[in-house]
């Protein structure tokens, strides 16, 4: 089943049970072509999360769509590629010996949270993204990230404000689609 062009603008508007029908229809194909590929329940698993995420963050791209079929397909296939990729450059990481109790699972954990955070932060205003970069990145303070973009420190105030609840709706997000596995 594809979704029509109605229902697309309803998901790009927002709307949380359009995307939860769409999680429902397209869930179990990805999920099957996933793990085909990857041949490992958890990784196919993480990797829809990754998936269904990337959709609701980008779901205001989605107008213009003809064939949203494809488009996940697509979609789906390229989040694979990164995740093989990033998988590979985690279990290459060297873990200092002091913290033997991390297990991979929780590794992994950290890693694709990490991811979302980079997807959202990608995702941001030019100008936001460059001030959260400088706070939490170069642990810059407000005042010479101002300084340094120009900018009154209320307005970097402001444009962190806004990052951070950028990432908290996405990291809400993910639980909510945790849930639904549940």
């Amino acid at each position: 089943m594809n979704f029509n062009q109605k229902e697309i603008r309803k998901l790009a508007a927002g709307d949380a049970r359009m995307f939860g029908a769409l999680y429902r229809i397209f869930f179990p194909k990805i999920h099957q072509f996933a793990l085909m590929l990857l041949k490992n329940k958890q990784d196919a698993d993480d990797v829809c999360q990754i998936i269904f995420m990337k959709v609701w963050l980008k779901r205001e791209d989605f107008i213009g769509i003809s064939n949203l079929d494809s488009y996940l397909f697509i979609l789906s296939k390229n989040t694979i590629i990164d995740y093989i990729s990033t998988k590979k450059n985690v279990e290459s990481d060297e873990i200092p010996e002091h913290v033997d109790a991390v297990t991979p699972h929780e590794k992994l954990i950290v890693s694709d949270i990490q991811l979302l955070i980079d997807m959202v932060v990608e995702n941001m205003p030019e100008q936001r993204q460059a001030v959260y970069r400088m706070s939490r990145e170069q642990y810059l303070k407000n005042d010479e990230i101002a300084i340094k973009l120009g900018l009154q420190k209320k307005t970097v105030e402001n444009h962190l404000n806004l990052a951070l609840k950028d990432i908290k709706k996405a990291l809400l997000l993910l639980l909510f689609i945790i849930s639904l596995w549940g």
